[in-house]
């Protein structure tokens, strides 16, 4: 009964941050584009936009306050600010004075306000003032003069439908080489599947991964899987686990050093794009130093004995899949060059993964630097990778959001951007069906998730697992 629970906590809890992250994005996207421009008292006025013309130079839109078309002009409009109904200070006769930020005047590479409109109160007439007047403002999220609806953005796609093709038709890289790197890992082990049926199984977790409600996902099936041709099921599950780990690690280092990168190139003061960065690069530095602490720690006696981890592996239970668990990775230490290839496979599964999401990018108009894909995917990525919610739902569109408005990006965009990198491999995982059809496998029952727990050194090997 506590077991059962527990599994429905788990299952509402995932599904609960899900349903309400992605709640809170589709409520403040637009399907219109939306402009803003100031009315007689020079307040800040949003409106839809429903036509353009002059080469784009004067917008139609429908007045929010009587509900009647307009036009207005592009050099009518103004940008919405970063620092909504926030007090600012600026410079007065007598020393200092707070007032209230309505809007800004950008420039077009949205790096710098060259003026900003404010109002001495929240609801009082707006006046514009010079970047200079103010005494500690800074510029952290810029909103361009048009943002873009996702209508604008399927209209884009549809005119060059030749990026959404390539976003898609890449992708299979992924699975024939997440494959080679689990067989290797597994070969290791003398646990020996062939190729072909590595192949399989991955394409198989990647549909239960997708398409299995709860917590059970893909690498468990992998596990039970593989685990029925091979004596040495502990050594199986932990290939699975090794497999991931290496993946999360190889994500890391990817974006720690294209976002070092990116902090290195010359910028302006307080530039946006630099500092959102610097945390990335900072975040993956941590990660990395924390694995190379714990392996340094694992793999030496001494530490390992006086750092208390011996006392705490000796206290786990099922202390003989930990024990065969620990064999596994002095295994893998011996062989250091295999461990080191399997990173380095890695790394073209993840770059086909950033320019899978660049081309739909490109394609649906995000105004995002192709380098600064680099920096972002992954770390939308690796957000996805921890079982926050099912497929990162909800948690994959904030960080999304976080990462790319630095560059100008909206809502809808950056939920374009999680959209198209989740329903590339939705759609691929779907093929993982037919394997699952053809090959009988089947959601793994509770009995064969408790078989894991048992470890038979005298079981023999099946006839497919020589295949």
């Amino acid at each position: 009964m506590n077991h059962r629970l527990t599994k429905w906590a788990k299952f509402t809890l995932r599904w609960g941050i899900a349903i309400v992250g992605i709640t809170l994005v589709v409520r403040n996207m637009y399907f219109r584009d939306r402009v803003t421009f100031l009315d007689d008292q020079m307040r800040p006025v949003q409106a839809a936009v429903v036509g353009r013309e002059n080469d784009g130079k004067t917008f139609r839109v429908i007045d929010p306050r009587d509900g009647k078309y307009r036009m207005v002009g592009r050099d009518e409009l103004v940008n919405q600010p970063d620092q909504q109904r926030q007090p600012i200070l600026i410079h007065a006769e007598q020393g200092t004075k707070k007032v209230y930020l309505l809007a800004l005047d950008l420039s077009d590479d949205l790096k710098s306000a060259q003026k900003l409109l404010v109002a001495d109160t929240p609801d009082g007439p707006g006046r514009w003032i010079s970047r200079a007047q103010t005494l500690d403002y800074q510029l952290k999220v810029p909103h361009p003069l048009v943002e873009i609806g996702v209508a604008t953005m399927v209209r884009e796609a549809w005119r060059q439908p030749s990026l959404l093709l390539l976003s898609v038709f890449i992708f299979p890289i992924t699975f024939l080489l997440t494959s080679v790197r689990w067989h290797e890992l597994l070969k290791a082990l003398e646990i020996r599947i062939g190729p072909a049926k590595a192949l399989v199984l991955t394409m198989v977790g990647g549909f239960y991964n997708t398409f299995m409600p709860g917590s059970t996902g893909g690498d468990l099936l992998k596990a039970i899987y593989v685990a029925k041709f091979t004596p040495h099921r502990t050594r199986a599950v932990f290939s699975v686990i090794v497999d991931r780990v290496i993946g999360l690690l190889a994500l890391v280092i990817l974006g720690g050093v294209m976002a070092t990168y990116q902090v290195l190139l010359p910028h302006p003061p307080h530039d946006p794009v630099a500092r959102a960065c610097l945390k990335v690069a900072g975040a993956c530095g941590a990660i990395l130093m924390a694995a190379v602490l714990g392996l340094g720690v694992f793999y030496n006696p001494f530490l390992r004995k006086y750092s208390g981890l011996d006392f705490i592996l000796r206290r786990l239970p099922m202390q003989k899949q930990v024990t065969k668990a620990v064999e596994a990775m002095h295994i893998y230490r011996r062989k250091p060059l295999l461990v080191f290839t399997a990173l380095l496979l890695t790394f073209p599964v993840h770059i086909t993964v950033v320019l899978s999401a660049m081309f739909a990018g490109m394609a649906f108009g995000l105004p995002l630097h192709p380098l600064y894909y680099w920096v972002a995917v992954p770390v939308i990525v690796l957000v996805a990778a921890i079982p926050i919610s099912p497929q990162g739902a909800g948690v994959m569109e904030y960080f999304a959001i976080i990462l790319t408005r630095a560059q100008g990006a909206t809502i809808s965009q950056a939920f374009a951007l999680t959209m198209s990198i989740r329903i590339v491999q939705i759609l691929w995982n779907l093929t993982g069906g037919v394997f699952v059809i053809r090959g009988g496998f089947h959601a793994p029952t509770a009995k064969e998730q408790e078989e894991l727990e048992v470890d038979e050194a005298a079981a023999p090997r099946t006839q497919a697992a020589e295949k």
